[in-house]
């Protein structure tokens, strides 16, 4: 028999380890102890609440966790939050909650639902998660609701082999047109460095350079200072900015020999010039000796196709695809594309 906890954070110090050791060995991942941390304690909007599941004897077998964002809507607050760090040990998945002997699904749904009604007792919502494709009818079991947005996934290589090395979920086929494709980019880039000059209108600033006043007719993430330094970690991201505007800007996680430079989150206006943008995002690139650039553009959002238009002229690939985020269906209003103003900074958690 199972015993479940839900109780807001910060947890002590055994549990995260116990958390994160299990999280880590269960979906192969590398969360480090300080951004785990940082994720579940220190949000401006407070800490994570947890729900836990323990053992008889006390040892923690299951876990799962909201952490809450800061964002203004209209001219109510909300406080949104995000499903993280969910798992439940492989030996304990037929096992019972105590108190909910009775009940007919998993213990693992239930204490997702469980978690995600008090929370929303708590005032918090809109309640969502970002999952793969066999997850999402089980998290349909506790109210979540799939909500698509259509995404041009952008990609620059600048190193071919490692990008067909390292590149996820591709194919033989696939990998085998990554490579020749960068072969490709990498040759243009390299003539492209002779021939064009940077007008050094676009520069690198501080993460938390400048804030933006939210938009009030949709969620609008990491506006505020605090919320930027939260979620853009020291050292592990670049911003751009445009001298003349310095409210246009890109954030982008830092790139690596085994990984793209990826774009998070980006506010650009009809005037801003997008062409030194993607100059300043690949010569980055170049520098970090990263596989290349990453830039998901998301259809709705405000120039998104002038944008590829640019890119395309310059050599990037450009593939259809879509985003799903599960949204709780106790605030539909957020069911939506409207609701939200939608970026990757939201999907790029990844240490």
């Amino acid at each position: 028999m199972l015993n479940m906890r839900i109780v807001r954070g910060p947890l002590s110090s055994g549990e995260n380890e116990a958390i994160l050791r299990e999280y880590n060995r269960l979906t192969s991942s590398r969360i480090p102890m300080d951004e785990f941390l940082n994720w579940t304690q220190k949000s401006p909007a407070g800490p994570a609440w947890h729900g836990i599941l323990q053992d008889d004897d006390g040892n923690l077998v299951g876990h799962t966790s909201l952490f809450p964002f800061r964002t203004e809507n209209g001219s109510s607050h909300l406080t949104p939050a995000k499903s993280e760090y969910s798992f439940l040990h492989e030996d304990f998945r037929k096992e019972k909650i105590r108190g909910f002997e009775n009940a007919s699904r998993a213990a693992f749904v239930v204490l997702l639902d469980q978690l995600f009604k008090h929370c929303q007792s708590e005032g918090w919502g809109p309640i969502f998660a970002s999952t793969n494709e066999k997850n999402q009818a089980f998290t349909r079991r506790i109210g979540l609701q799939p909500l698509e947005f259509q995404v041009s996934e952008c990609l620059y290589i600048l190193r071919p082999i490692n990008a067909a090395r390292h590149t996820p979920n591709l194919t033989k086929r696939q990998r085998a047109f990554v490579w020749g494709g960068g072969v490709w980019q990498r040759g243009l880039w390299s003539a492209s460095q002779i021939l064009r000059r940077s007008s050094g209108t676009v520069t690198s600033v501080p993460v938390v350079a400048d804030c933006v006043v939210p938009e009030r007719h949709c969620l609008s993430f990491f506006d505020d200072a605090a919320s930027l330094q939260w979620r853009y970690l020291d050292g592990q991201y670049v911003r751009f900015s445009f001298s003349n505007s310095p409210g246009d800007y890109v954030i982008a996680k830092k790139g690596s020999s085994d990984r793209y430079l990826r774009v998070c989150q980006w506010r650009l206006g009809s005037e801003a010039p997008l062409v030194e943008f993607v100059q300043a995002l690949l010569r980055e690139a170049a520098a970090e000796r990263a596989m290349g650039v990453r830039w998901a553009l998301y259809d709705k959002e405000p120039i998104s196709a002038a944008l590829e238009t640019h890119m395309r002229r310059r050599g990037f690939v450009c593939a259809p695809r879509e985003r799903v985020v599960m949204v709780h269906k106790k605030d539909p209003e957020f069911l939506t594309h409207s609701a939200w103003r939608m970026n990757d900074s939201l999907f790029s958690f990844d240490p």
